[in-house]
C-alpha cells in the first residue's frame, strides 16, 4: 500500500524530475527554482527521508535547487511500481500510471505533487471579471495532460480542453490543463491542496 506522501512524491518526480538507471549509477533527482522553491524543496527532503528513509541533500547548481538521491532500490521501485520512464525522453511519455487513474483518493496526491512542480497559480482580466483566478499545468507529455484532465473532469472539476502550444525558443509542443475561477480553486485547495508553499499562499491569495 503506497502513502499519501509516498505518493505526492511520486507526482512530483511525475512533473519535474528525472531517473538515471545506468549501471554502475542509479539515481532520482528533482530540479526547482531558487528563489521560490526554497521551502518546498525543504519538504521535499524531509519527505523523502520519511518515506524512504534516504539522505536528500538540496543544493544549487546550474542557478537552480537541486536534489539527488543514489539509490537502486528506489529507483527500481519508480520505474517498476510506478511506470516512470527513466534516462532521456522521460518527459515526453510519463504518464499516471494506470492503476492510480480510476481511484481519486490515490490519484488526488500524485496530481498534487505534479502541479507542485509543473503548476502555476494566476490571475488574468477576462470581459466582465478582473483578477479572474486560473490555476494551469503544462507538460510536453500529451498523455500526463489527458490523464489530468480525464482525472479531474470525473471528480467535479470545470476543466478547460487541453491547450497545445509551443514557444518560440522550445522545440516541443506543451499541453496545457487549465481551471479557471474561485470555486475551481476553492475546490482544489480543499481537495487536492499545495504542498509548494510559495504556490499554496498565490491560491488562497485569489480566494
Amino acid at each position: 500500500m503506497y502513502s499519501p506522501s509516498e505518493l505526492e512524491l511520486v507526482g512530483a518526480i511525475i512533473g519535474d524530475g528525472h531517473i538515471h538507471a545506468k549501471p554502475p549509477k542509479y539515481y532520482f533527482g528533482l530540479t526547482g527554482n531558487k528563489v521560490t522553491d526554497r521551502e518546498y524543496f525543504a519538504k521535499l527532503s524531509a519527505l523523502i527521508s520519511s518515506v524512504w528513509n534516504k539522505n536528500a541533500r538540496v543544493f544549487e547548481s546550474s542557478g537552480g535547487l537541486r536534489i539527488r538521491v543514489y539509490s537502486k532500490k528506489i529507483v527500481h521501485k519508480l520505474i517498476n511500481d510506478f511506470s516512470i520512464p527513466f534516462n532521456a525522453g522521460k518527459c515526453y511519455s510519463v504518464k499516471i500510471p494506470g492503476v492510480f487513474l480510476k481511484d481519486y483518493s490515490k490519484s488526488k496526491h500524485i496530481i498534487r505533487g505534479i502541479a507542485d512542480t509543473d503548476g502555476s497559480v494566476f490571475v488574468s482580466d477576462k470581459p466582465g471579471a478582473m483578477d479572474y483566478p486560473s490555476l494551469e499545468i503544462t507538460t510536453v507529455s500529451k498523455e500526463l495532460a489527458e490523464n489530468i484532465w480525464e482525472i479531474l473532469i470525473k471528480n467535479g472539476f470545470r476543466v478547460a480542453r487541453i491547450r497545445k502550444s509551443r514557444s518560440r525558443l522550445s522545440k516541443s509542443d506543451a499541453y496545457k490543463v487549465c481551471l479557471y475561477g474561485k470555486a475551481n480553486l476553492k475546490k482544489w485547495i480543499e481537495e487536492i491542496g499545495f504542498s509548494n508553499p510559495h504556490k499554496y499562499l498565490k491560491a488562497v491569495s485569489f480566494l
